[in-house]
């Protein structure tokens, strides 16, 4: 039987071409596709990390990505930011803090107005949104601050909405796709919903190590 290492190559073939010699042409442009995105995501990554207010060894980040404030943003080692994310803040000196091993995914909106602190192994999905700010029942009244910290370990699913004053996420963590979370998560449970309630617990063996 074939090592995982070896039948790579051949599953990352399989990705763009058919196998068959008149799908060639179009195999062909998606490889000079990928490699055009992957040297635009490394040069991506170069400068923003050049131009945040901190980045650990290896942190990256995808061409396409929107940061107010870059100065206020620090990420750890090895944190990757996907394509079309944003990072949005209603204040100049709010703060956000990413540790490391972390990932948040493509299409994903965090505002960190009243500051944002995640941590270590942290897996946010394509497209979820993280609020830190209200403006209460008035949409026109000066935003308050309301700051979140989402501990080690957790999971964000897709499309979860982490609505403000939740305050914070406990260590390990998981909250389902779609699910809106209004109030404080307790480590280690498994919250879903409109609005979110908790369903489950965690088990350790299922908490992914990136």
């Amino acid at each position: 039987m074939a090592s995982h290492d070896a039948l790579e190559p051949i599953n990352m073939l399989a990705k763009i071409w058919n196998g068959r010699a008149a799908g060639l042409p179009m195999a062909a442009i998606l490889a000079i596709g990928i490699m055009v995105n992957g040297l635009r995501d490394a040069w991506s990554s170069v400068l923003w990390r050049a131009n945040l207010g901190g980045a650990g060894r290896c942190a990256r980040v995808q061409a396409g990505v929107t940061i107010r404030y870059p100065a206020r943003i620090i990420l750890g080692s090895r944190t990757a930011i996907g394509r079309g994310t944003e990072f949005e803040s209603e204040f100049a000196d709010a703060e956000c803090r990413i540790g490391t091993d972390s990932q948040i995914n493509r299409g994903a909106l965090l505002d960190f107005s009243g500051s944002l602190h995640i941590g270590d192994r942290v897996v946010v999905s394509e497209h979820a949104v993280v609020y830190t700010h209200s403006h209460g029942n008035d949409p026109k009244s000066k935003p308050m601050k309301t700051p979140l910290v989402i501990e080690d370990d957790v999971w964000i699913g897709a499309n979860a909405r982490i609505m403000e004053g939740v305050g914070r996420i406990g260590r390990g963590a998981l909250v389902a796709s779609c699910a809106v979370v209004t109030k404080e998560v307790p480590a280690g449970t498994i919250v879903a919903g409109v609005p979110a309630r908790v369903i489950g617990q965690r088990a350790p063996k299922d908490v992914v190590q990136l």
